[in-house]
């Protein structure tokens, strides 16, 4: 085991990375002194971490609890602690219980309010525990409460999400379902009136934009595409072998198990050594006690983790999809208004009103309606004038929005890697922990034993 994890840390070693629109004006503007066409990533983290240690903001999650229980509406509530010293919090310390659909709805409400953000994502709530019915059950209530916390940790670690006026209300509000019903409304009555139109553009939009490539890819963002994929590798290497020692964990547990319970069998055939056999018999099962617990820090917290880690990589190249959107946006306008600009240039030169199968079949329809050919192309001729000057503008907002839009994801890419870095070592840390956890237990639990016998007079080898 120790190879495997030494090789894919060894892979991880080359992972680096280097650093959104609405409320993130704030964050912009602590930066602006350090932005250039020429922004690294490294400048971007370098600036985007210096507010986070202003106020503390600190959430955990646990205390799994089955409500309604025995009736079709059950479900289970987490208590979330929080430690704040933000002034919009009412006291330092804040336990509120909440249910995944209330993470849900956060989630789905930050992703709407911060668009140029990778928000990190909740568990995925379509597993098979729900088709098999234990969606109650301890195990999966762990792994999800584990889920649950890395979410608010991350979003407590996010320069502007830990600033965001419904995550404080989310941590501390005691009325949530109240804040929940008027979002709620106020998003129905702020949605697009045409309804289906809107979804239709964006479908549209998004098939047409799918087959068809940026000209000018931006060599920053390829990089980062690039060590992405190769995260989302390595974490899933990882992922393997720790799955296969979670699973051998639980196999020697098992096996421990069966031990102390022949051992205890061999009391009735040697009565004359019950002392010595009940002991060794519960020391074992003992030291399979401890084995589960680790086997709980591995599968349910390690295991875990690198499986949202992987999900909080997908964000982001949902991200890096979204800026090349924009991107997209800014030279299709373009492409639009240089042929735009081109052919009323060919207009006004003379050139342009009978050139080409199309202007030769528009002269004879004009001549069949006894038109004026030299009106309809000064007509022609204003109408794309018009055209232009409307164009160029909507370029030059589409070059503005797409160029704040990179900046704004180059901070975020490195924000990323900060809130990445700080997770994966306290991920190990615990690991660790519980490993140093087990070994002095089980060493201490023997040792204790073999002090009983020796007390007992019994010789030990």
């Amino acid at each position: 085991m120790t190879t495997h994890q030494d090789n894919d840390q060894d892979d991880f070693s080359n992972v680096t990375w280097s650093e959104h629109v609405h409320e993130q004006a704030a964050r912009s503007a602590a930066v602006n002194a350090a932005e250039g066409p020429g922004r690294t990533m490294e400048e971007a983290g370098n600036s985007s971490a210096q507010g986070i240690a202003r106020e503390k903001l600190e959430c955990t999650v646990g205390s799994p609890i089955k409500e309604n229980d025995g009736t079709k509406d059950a479900f289970v509530s987490y208590l979330v602690t929080t430690h704040s010293t933000f002034p919009s919090f009412q006291k330092e310390v804040t336990t509120v219980r909440r249910r995944f659909t209330d993470f849900a709805f956060l989630f789905k409400q930050l992703m709407r309010d911060y668009p140029a953000c990778a928000v990190p994502p909740i568990p995925d709530k379509q597993r098979m525990e729900y088709v098999r019915g234990d969606r109650f059950g301890t195990d999966f209530t762990s792994r999800r409460a584990h889920s649950l916390q890395r979410f608010l940790i991350r979003l407590s670690l996010h320069p502007v999400l830990r600033r965001s006026s419904i995550l404080h209300s989310f941590l501390e509000s005691p009325d949530w379902n109240a804040t929940v019903k008027s979002r709620t409304t106020r998003g129905s009555i702020a949605s697009d009136p045409g309804g289906s139109s809107g979804v239709f553009d964006n479908f549209a939009d998004t098939f047409i934009n799918a087959f068809t490539k940026v000209h000018q890819p931006d060599r920053r963002f390829i990089e980062v595409k690039e060590k992405s994929d190769k995260l989302d590798e390595d974490l899933g290497h990882i992922e393997k072998v720790i799955a296969r020692v979670a699973r051998r964990e639980g196999d020697l547990e098992t096996d421990l198990r069966d031990l102390a319970e022949q051992f205890q069998k061999l009391i009735t055939l040697e009565p004359g050594i019950e002392p010595a056999v009940h002991a060794f018999a519960a020391s074992i099962e003992d030291t399979a006690t401890h084995l589960h617990q680790l086997k709980d820090v591995t599968d349910q917290d390690y295991l875990g983790s690198l499986r949202d880690m992987q999900a909080y990589s997908l964000a982001l190249k949902n991200l890096l999809k979204a800026r090349e959107q924009k991107q997209l946006d800014y030279e299709q306008l373009t492409e639009y208004l240089n042929k735009s600009t081109s052919e009323r240039d060919s207009l006004r030169s003379g050139h342009g009103a009978s050139s080409g199968p199309g202007g030769f079949i528009r002269a004879k329809i004009e001549d069949v309606r006894g038109v004026d050919h030299e009106q309809a192309r000064r007509e022609r001729t204003r109408k794309l004038e018009l055209r232009v000057e409307e164009l160029s503008s909507e370029v030059e907002n589409a070059r503005l929005t797409s160029d704040r839009f990179d900046d704004e994801v180059i901070r975020e890419v490195a924000d990323f890697e900060r809130i990445k870095r700080i997770e994966m070592k306290a991920q190990l840390g615990n690991l660790a922990d519980a490993h140093v956890k087990f070994y002095g237990d089980v060493a201490e639990l023997w040792e204790r034993y073999v002090m009983e016998m020796e007390k007992e007079g019994v010789p030990i080898a």
